[in-house]
């Protein structure tokens, strides 16, 4: 037998009262009690001490199962964020890049401890998650877990198999059961921890009109009630470029998730004009972050920005007169950055850097240099303006974009190479095929201009992107890109190359028909 939808239900409502708030406090309980539930589960599966989570590990993926079991709605991936507050659908069931590429990577040179608030539950170490020996009064003193034992317990058992003697049973019948079955998937200080009392069983079970149990296993995925949005006054959307739907398969996503996981701090994304990167630099960093635009800074870099557009820099206080400062220090994008990602540590916040070549780097971060590396992370050093003592937190993470055969740009130094890796981004025919077949391309002109594709990063020293073609549909938008764009890159690049010029030129000449050809200039 299961538990009766009634009885989910009326469990998955009291788990309100964990933390009523809708704020970070809510959150942060939430997220740190559910990977201690799946870790106590992984471990007591394995009959182990700790978790190997490194890369490669087959333990990754079961771990994210497991805190799939904690919090998933049914089995197409719908899930509670938050426990009766938010709802979401991915297949990572939400485990926080913050915990795989911060703290676990962080685990392999200092023992971490997670959560951060409001209280440890778990310790990291060399990528291997195990539990706190006082978890049970963390949990009692910090978590408020004593609230809701018993609808944690009814929630966390909704898919197991009894076997009671009734349907409807004592709250002293009902506690054995439980605490039989948690046995059986958790380990014994989880157990201990949140196994309720006959009188808090009681209590929660006399609110339950129908009977405990059932002999099918309830559908319960509409216990969720998800508040209708209000067509009368809307909220504004906030504006955003790109949405959160990279592919969890996408091989981009995947090399920047092994280089955080690894450490890294900076990840540059570098090709030639055309390649995506921008677009998989805002891509890759939503997904990251779970789409919470609140997580993500943006800025380009230029000649004209310098330091103090980026780090700190002196504002005029308006005061012409007075004892007043007529400036004082004001902190600038990188340090607000910094500012919220201290306050939240259990996630990651990403800083995208446009034409990062562009500026000067080494003057624009200057002393910053050596903090945002990650052996500096957390270490205290003087600004020169404010003269105030700040760190750079584990939290934050810059992707840059650049390319690199620009000569309009300086090369980056040594010390600036050093603290980024690199993800280089090329001209795709795959990409390029898929442009001109959501666009109705027909097949043979795609064809065409695959063909002129390859001839041009053939000759080009630097390649072109694939990107040039994106939203070319018709005969007359091919002319137009040849005339008014790709004619002017391919004079310069060629300028002393008349003969490579001459072969790009009749190769893209052979996707037009015979009738407009002469329009290509």
């Amino acid at each position: 037998m299961f538990f009766s939808h009634d009885l989910i239900k009326s469990a998955y409502k009291g788990l309100i009262k964990l933390d009523s708030s809708d704020g970070k406090s809510r959150k942060e309980k939430v997220s740190g009690l559910r990977y201690l539930i799946a870790t106590s589960q992984l471990l007591h599966q394995k009959n182990i001490d700790s978790i190997n989570l490194a890369v490669g590990s087959n333990l990754r993926s079961e771990f994210i199962d497991a805190v799939g079991d904690v919090v998933a709605l049914n089995d197409q991936g719908l899930y509670t964020k938050d426990f009766a507050k938010e709802l979401d659908a991915k297949k990572d069931y939400g485990v926080g890049s913050n915990f795989f590429t911060t703290r676990l990577a962080n685990s392999r040179s200092q023992d971490i401890k997670y959560p951060g608030r409001p209280a440890h539950l778990l310790v990291l170490v060399q990528e291997q998650a195990g539990i706190l020996g006082n978890v049970s009064q963390t949990l009692s003193d910090s978590y408020g877990v004593g609230n809701i034992k018993a609808e944690l317990c009814v929630w966390l058992l909704r898919n197991e198999d009894f076997d009671p003697s009734a349907k409807t049973v004592t709250s002293s019948e009902l506690k054995t059961l439980i605490e039989s079955e948690l046995n059986e998937k958790y380990t014994k200080d989880i157990v201990g921890a949140i196994t309720p009392g006959d009188s808090e069983l009681k209590n929660f079970i006399s609110r339950i009109d129908n009977n405990l149990f059932v002999d099918e296993k309830p559908d319960y995925s509409d216990i969720a009630e998800i508040p209708e949005a209000n067509t009368d006054n809307p909220e504004p959307l906030a504006a955003r470029v790109l949405s959160n739907d990279l592919p969890d398969d996408d091989k981009v996503f995947n090399i920047v998730q092994q280089l955080l996981t690894r450490g890294a701090k900076g990840i540059l994304f570098s090709g030639s004009p055309g390649t995506s990167k921008t677009w998989y630099a805002l891509k890759v960093a939503l997904k990251i972050i779970g789409g919470d635009e609140d997580k993500l800074e943006r800025v380009q870099f230029h000649p004209s920005f310098a330091y103090e557009d980026f780090i700190e820099g002196l504002v005029s206080t308006g005061f012409v007169s007075g004892t007043g400062p007529m400036f004082e220090p004001r902190n600038k994008v990188f340090l607000k950055l910094c500012e919220k990602a201290r306050n939240d540590t259990d996630n990651l916040y990403i800083l995208i850097i446009d034409e990062f070549s562009r500026g000067d780097p080494s003057k624009i971060f200057g002393e910053l240099l050596t903090y945002i590396e990650p052996d500096y992370r957390e270490i205290h050093f003087r600004l020169p303006y404010s003269e105030k003592n700040i760190s750079i937190p584990q939290n934050v993470v810059i992707f840059a974009t650049m390319n690199p055969y620009d000569k309009s740009v300086v090369d980056l130094d040594s010390a600036m190479e050093r603290r980024f890796d690199v993800v280089e981004l090329l001209p795709n025919v795959d990409i390029l095929r898929s442009f001109l077949a959501s666009s109705g391309v027909e097949g043979k002109t795609i064809g065409n201009v695959i063909e002129y594709f390859n001839t041009a990063n053939r000759l080009s020293p630097h390649g072109l992107g694939h990107t040039y073609f994106k939203g070319v549909k018709e005969e007359n938008d091919f002319i137009l890109l040849w005339n008014h764009k790709l004619k002017f890159i391919f004079e310069k690049m060629f300028r002393f190359k008349e003969d490579a010029y001459k072969e790009v030129r009749q190769s893209y000449i052979k996707i037009i028909s015979e009738a407009k050809q002469y329009k290509i200039s």
